[in-house]
């Protein structure tokens, strides 16, 4: 395996890992989600299935799959814009763990 393409896949692994990380956090704390949850659309999820985080969740599952889907399709035909998506992404769930471990408590 070429360096770009481990690199590639370790990236991919580092997305999923924190997105897993996020979920795993909102579930088995869904008791503070409607107070902490910054995100209207998942708030707006939470609040349409009485409160529970089932349904963003379920969402948010079926998004970073096709997402990996989505690199996969791009990595294969236009390598520079799975490139672009993914650092961006990357850059994204860095700032998430950053959310996660060294922000603050507000």
């Amino acid at each position: 395996m070429n360096k770009p393409k481990a690199v590639f896949i370790f990236l991919c692994m580092y997305v999923f890992i924190v997105s897993m990380m996020d979920h795993y956090y909102t579930i088995k704390l869904d008791h503070y989600i409607l107070i902490e949850e910054r995100n209207p659309v998942g708030l707006y999820l939470i609040n349409l299935d009485g409160g529970s985080v089932a349904l963003f969740m379920t969402i948010k599952m079926i998004s970073l799959w096709g997402i990996g889907g989505v690199l996969y399709i791009l990595y294969r035909r236009k390598r520079s814009y799975a490139w672009a998506g993914l650092i961006s992404l990357s850059i994204v769930q860095t700032l998430l763990l950053y959310y996660f471990f060294l922000a603050p408590s507000i």
